[in-house]
């Protein structure tokens, strides 16, 4: 499994415009997939996706394997239009009910923070994700599930 930098300070760019960036380049369905819950003050942003739909530039920046069989998750907590850090916790269960932690690594660029996790898949894929999110600064914890299915063709 690859490693995310945690730090990139030397990038130009938010994190935030390149993963937009990454989402708007890949497909429409894709960039209308990111979904989001509000509990309270917060607001957690999530999609999952398979890594070979990143686009190279991205992929490579970030340490991310381009695959078929990998799959992507990113979260981002927000509080009042700012990403703010939180304690994540990701689990996915399968069809058969089998679970597997997903680890979420922090990714920070000037303000932004977001958390993003990679774990194997195979075509047809469908997964349920039963996400934990503590925010640093106190509230939750908040509890979001959400299914994602991986396309056979990708």
């Amino acid at each position: 499994m690859s490693r995310l930098q945690e730090d990139h300070d030397d990038k130009p760019a938010s994190i935030h415009t390149h993963w937009i960036l990454a989402q708007r380049s890949l497909l429409p369905a894709v960039a209308s997939a990111q979904q989001s819950e509000r509990f309270g003050d917060y607001e957690i942003h999530y999609n999952a996706l398979p890594t070979g739909m990143l686009n190279n530039a991205i992929a490579e920046q970030y340490g991310i394997v381009r695959s078929r069989t990998r799959g992507l998750i990113m979260l981002t907590v927000m509080r009042d239009n700012q990403a703010v850090s939180a304690r994540i916790e990701v689990l996915a269960r399968d069809p058969e009910d089998n679970l597997r932690e997903i680890p979420a690594s922090q990714v920070k660029d000037d303000n932004w923070v977001s958390y993003v996790g990679t774990f194997p898949i195979e075509a047809g894929d469908a997964l349920i994700f039963e996400v934990d999110v503590r925010p640093h600064a106190g509230g939750g914890p908040f509890a979001l599930a959400f299914r994602q299915s991986f396309p056979s063709g990708g």
